[in-house]
C-alpha cells in the first residue's frame, strides 16, 4: 500500500509544522501498522466461489484507439528514456528545493495529492468540495497555481484529484460505523456533475498542462466498491459481477474504470484538452506472492482503453535485499523486480500505454546508505523496464519521518550515486515535453 491511503491522517495533523505530539506518534504508529495488516487482509481474502459465477476470467482490453485532436495538449511520451521528478506530500515547492540541491537538477515532473474533500471532511453530510483554486491542504497556493509555478522551470504537474473512498487507519471504518459521504456510486449517479465541470473549467482556462488521476492506487479503491450499492468489500459481497453493469464483469474495477469515462467525457464537453489522463495501482501490482495480490483486480477488468487514459503505472516501494532494513512494513521488503515487473507485465497484457511510476520509494532505516541501489536502480534496473517513461521520487519529510523512505541525500554518498545515475545520465529528462500546442 502507497504512501497515500496511510498517511491521510498524518497530511492534516502534522505536514504543517512536522509536529507531532508524543502520544499522537505512538498512535499513528499503532495505526499505520494496523491499517497495513487490515488492508492486506482485505485485499488478499478470496470470494467465496459462489459468488463468481457468471463472472469472466478471459476478457477482451478495449480497443486501442483514440479521437485526435488538433488543440489536444498533453505530455509527450519521450522516445527512449523517462522524465525524472518527485513526489510531495507537504510544502512542495520547499520540497522542490531540497530535491533540487540534492539532485542537482529541477523535476521534470511533481507528484501530489488535491483530495476531492479534506480528511475532517471525509465523512461530514455537506463536504467541502475543493476545487482548483483552493489552496492544498498543507500549501498557501492552489493547485493551478502550483502548476504555473512548475511550467515556468520546465515541469508539469501531476495531481492524485482523488476520491477517498476509504479511511485506511480507521476502526470504525473497517467495522462499518464511518463512511464517506463522496463515493463512487455517487458519482457514476451524477451527483457531482457540476463539481467536475466546475474544476473542468477551471483547468481548461488555466490553457497549459497538467496531469490528473481520479484515485490513487485504483486497485485498493476498486476491492471496496463491489456490491449493489458500490460499497461492499470483494470478500463480503453477494455477487462480484452481478449486481452493477456488465453481469459478466467484476463490479468494483467497472465502476472504477466507468468512473474514469464518465469524469473525461465531462472534460472533453468542456473543451478541457490540456489535460493527460493518468491511472497507476499499488506497489507490488499483480504479484501473486504479494499479500494484496487478486486476480479480480487485474488492469484487463479496471482499463477504459486508449480512448480515455494517456499514461499508466503503479506505485513501487522496495528495499535493497543485500542489506535489509528492519522494517515495520514487513511486506513491501523486496527487491524492484519483485514490486515492479508483475505490473508491467499485467499492463503489457492491456495496453502499450508509457508506464508513469508515481510513489517511488526506496525504503530504508536510516542506518545504513542506500547509495548502491540507487545506482542498480537507476543505471541498470529501470531502463530494462522500456515502458517505463516517468518516475518521480518520494522526498518529502512526512515519508522520511513515518514512511521508512529516507530522504535522498541521508548519506552523502547517496547523492554521488545519484549524480552519476540520474543527473549525468541522458537517459532521465529532466523538462517536461508537450505535444500539441503549448
Amino acid at each position: 500500500m502507497g504512501i497515500s491511503k496511510l498517511l491521510s491522517w498524518v497530511r492534516e495533523q502534522s505536514v504543517r509544522n512536522y509536529v507531532l505530539r508524543p502520544e499522537a506518534a505512538g498512535w499513528l504508529a499503532l495505526a499505520v501498522s494496523v491499517g497495513v495488516l487490515l488492508c492486506a487482509a482485505q485485499a488478499g481474502a478470496a470470494p467465496a466461489p459462489e459468488s463468481t459465477v457468471g463472472c469472466r476470467t478471459e476478457v477482451t482490453p478495449p480497443k486501442a484507439s483514440r479521437s485526435s485532436s488538433a488543440d489536444r495538449l498533453s505530455l509527450a511520451v519521450p522516445s527512449q528514456g523517462a522524465y525524472i521528478g518527485l513526489y510531495s506530500i507537504g510544502p512542495i515547492l520547499a520540497d522542490q528545493r531540497d530535491y533540487g540541491s540534492k539532485t542537482g537538477h529541477l523535476p521534470a515532473i511533481v507528484f501530489t495529492f488535491h483530495d476531492w474533500v479534506s480528511d475532517e471532511d471525509w465523512n461530514s453530510s455537506s463536504p467541502h468540495l475543493r476545487t482548483f483554486a483552493d489552496s492544498m491542504e498543507s500549501a498557501s497556493l492552489s493547485p493551478l497555481q502550483l502548476a504555473e509555478e512548475l511550467r515556468k522551470q520546465g515541469g508539469v504537474l501531476a495531481v492524485a484529484w482523488a476520491i477517498q473512498c476509504c479511511d485506511w487507519e480507521s476502526t470504525l471504518f473497517w467495522y462499518g460505523f464511518r463512511k464517506p459521504t463522496v463515493t463512487v456510486a455517487r458519482l457514476l449517479n451524477g451527483d457531482f456533475d457540476d463539481y467536475i465541470v466546475t474544476v473542468a473549467r477551471q483547468i481548461r482556462d488555466y490553457q497549459h498542462p497538467i496531469m490528473l488521476t481520479l484515485f490513487s492506487e485504483f486497485n485498493y479503491q476498486g476491492m471496496m466498491v463491489f456490491g449493489r450499492q458500490g460499497g461492499d468489500r470483494l470478500e463480503d459481497t453477494e455477487h462480484l459481477c452481478r449486481l452493477y453493469g456488465d453481469p459478466t464483469w467484476p463490479d468494483g474495477p467497472e465502476r472504477i474504470r466507468d468512473a474514469f469515462v464518465h469524469v473525461i467525457e465531462l472534460f472533453r464537453r468542456e473543451g478541457a484538452q490540456n489535460v493527460t489522463w493518468f491511472m497507476y495501482a499499488g506497489s507490488h501490482y499483480m504479484n501473486p506472492r504479494h499479500e494484496d495480490y487478486n486476480p479480480w483486480l487485474h488492469p484487463k477488468f479496471f482499463y477504459p482503453g486508449d480512448e480515455y487514459i494517456d499514461w499508466v503505472g503503479q506505485s513501487a516501494y522496495f528495499i535493497d535485499p543485500r542489506i535489509p532494513p528492519k522494517l515495520r512494513q514487513q511486506e513491501l521488503r523486496t527487491p524492484i523486480t519483485e514490486a515492479l515487473t508483475p505490473g508491467y507485465e499485467a499492463w503489457g497484457s492491456v495496453t502499450q500505454r508509457p508506464l508513469f511510476l508515481p510513489e517511488f520509494g526506496i525504503l530504508g532505516d536510516g542506518a545504513s546508505s542506500r547509495a548502491r541501489i540507487i545506482e542498480e536502480v537507476f543505471r541498470e534496473v529501470l531502463p530494462r523496464f522500456d515502458r517505463v517513461h516517468a518516475v518521480t521520487l518520494a522526498h518529502f519529510q512526512i515519508a522520511q519521518d513515518f514512511y521508512e523512505v529516507p530522504r535522498l541525500g541521508v548519506f552523502p554518498d547517496e547523492k554521488a550515486a545519484w549524480n552519476r545515475a540520474v543527473r549525468e545520465s541522458s537517459h532521465y529528462l529532466k523538462q517536461a515535453s508537450f505535444k500539441g500546442r503549448e
